[in-house]
């Protein structure tokens, strides 16, 4: 008793059918990951700005009762409050940029000894 080969058609259709399943699974799953991680930052997103609404209440509660003069000095010592922070291997200035609230320009200004394009680890810069 002999055994059976399977046809040809039926062995090229199987491996289609891996291709595809091979192709859909590679094309789905970063899209299934972007979701979900998107969905915590904005997760995040959403908490901090809540919290920072309602910290912005009670600050605008309290002003209200200061004077104009000293308003003024609140917002100055505000603005020049500023940091030091040492670069990480790999992260860009755009990145300390964002991490911190500032634009790419206001980092550079904050920092004019240092090129923020040509980071290196170990340096320091000066952050808001």
């Amino acid at each position: 008793m002999k055994t059976k080969k399977p046809s040809r058609i039926k062995y090229w259709i199987i491996i289609l059918i891996g291709y595809v399943a091979i192709f859909l699974i590679g094309f789905f799953i970063p899209i299934a990951y972007d979701n979900v991680t998107h969905k915590d930052t904005q997760t995040d997103m959403v908490a901090d700005n809540v919290s920072s609404s309602s910290n912005h209440k009670q600050k605008s509660e309290s002003k209200s009762v200061t004077t104009k003069k000293a308003t003024k000095s609140t917002k100055s010592q505000a603005t020049t409050k500023t940091s030091q922070i040492e670069v990480i291997a790999g992260e860009t200035g755009y990145a300390i940029a964002t991490k911190y609230g500032l634009s790419v320009d206001e980092l550079q200004a904050l920092n004019p000894e240092v090129d923020v394009n040509n980071l290196r680890e170990g340096e320091m810069l000066t952050v808001k």
